[in-house]
């Protein structure tokens, strides 16, 4: 049985959800979480001392279980180092997502693995930490770039802005719950890696002045719940218009959301992702319906997905 003054549990398993980023014009600031989809990870403490990952599920084998190259351990490890263990782990990783969607799989990943092992210790670690340990993770999956529009969301649940991260500054938006997320994931795979590369390093002032007001302005939509300035307001100057060129039928995929009434169309994160927002649940379900006839008509393959918006973040399924 394993001794450590560090710990409280030897166990934790936790569902941390997929997130929306971007969300239009928040380039790297803006997201909020999403229902039923997730990651659930399992930890569990030993005294080997090492870190080991020994299954992935739902990844179809694209997943590396060499623990410097996998945002779930490497998270687990940056908390390990800092509180000085005496303890090696066990992970288990179970993706629950579609992989490289644009849904923030590795945030949700990388922030299981610092939630789990965080509710394991007798001392536990400010909430603060736990994101920048979670960014640790995210950072494999980016590139070296360090941006927690992902991993707020899905540590904190809810509407989220980063404001900034040196020091930690997340600002939790009130979100209408009457909002509902109409999800279209073609089947494509485009890496965050491979669309920040393609990013411009330098925009205008043109576009700078017209994306922060569209930022101000969706931010301002979001709490006084007015539902046509949000839909005016989640134009995205800055990425789109150049991430859009990776995803085959984007203009057909924008125009049919559009005509069925939804607010906007927009991609989530990299992509390939789409969503957009619906005033109702009731009418999003139909519209699903709708759109996934369509994409068949088209012979474009996607998975189609209605989700609220997640207000709780990580949910401690098992800890003992």
């Amino acid at each position: 049985m394993i001794k450590s003054r560090l710990l409280k549990h030897t166990y934790s398993k936790v569902f941390v959800p997929a997130s929306v980023s971007n969300a239009g014009p928040g380039f790297d600031a803006f997201g909020f979480a999403l229902e039923n989809l997730g990651d659930i990870i399992e930890v569990s403490a030993n005294e080997s001392g090492e870190v080991m990952i020994s299954s992935i599920t739902g990844d179809e084998g694209k997943l590396s279980k060499r623990i410097s190259d996998n945002t779930t351990s490497v998270a687990a490890i940056s908390i390990l180092n800092e509180i000085k263990a005496d303890f090696g782990l066990e992970i288990i990783i179970n993706k629950r997502m579609p992989f490289a969607s644009g849904l923030g799989s590795s945030a949700a990943s990388a922030v299981g693995a610092a939630f789990a092992v965080n509710s394991l210790l007798k001392e536990k670690l400010s909430d603060d930490k736990i994101i920048l340990h979670a960014l640790e993770g995210e950072k494999i999956a980016s590139a070296g770039n360090i941006h927690a529009d992902n991993v707020a969301p899905a540590f904190y649940g809810g509407f989220t802005i980063v404001r900034s991260l040196d020091p930690v500054d997340i600002v939790r938006i009130k979100f209408p719950k009457e909002l509902v997320c109409l999800i279209i994931y073609p089947h494509i795979s485009i890496t965050t890696k491979e669309s920040r590369q393609i990013l411009p390093a330098n925009v205008t002032i043109s576009a700078a002045v017209k994306q922060s007001a569209n930022a101000g302005s969706l931010i301002a939509g979001i709490l006084t719940k007015d539902f046509k300035l949000i839909s005016r307001s989640m134009t995205d100057f800055i990425a789109e218009p150049i991430r859009k060129k990776l995803i085959p039928h984007y203009d057909d995929l924008r125009s049919l959301v559009l005509k069925e009434g939804g607010l906007n169309f927009n991609i989530s994160g990299s992509g390939p992702a789409l969503f957009s927002l619906f005033e109702k649940s009731a009418k999003v379900d139909q519209v699903k319906k709708n759109i996934t006839e369509e994409l068949m008509k088209m012979q474009i393959e996607a998975d189609v997905f209605v989700s609220k918006v997640n207000r709780k973040g990580p949910q401690l399924l098992s800890v003992s």
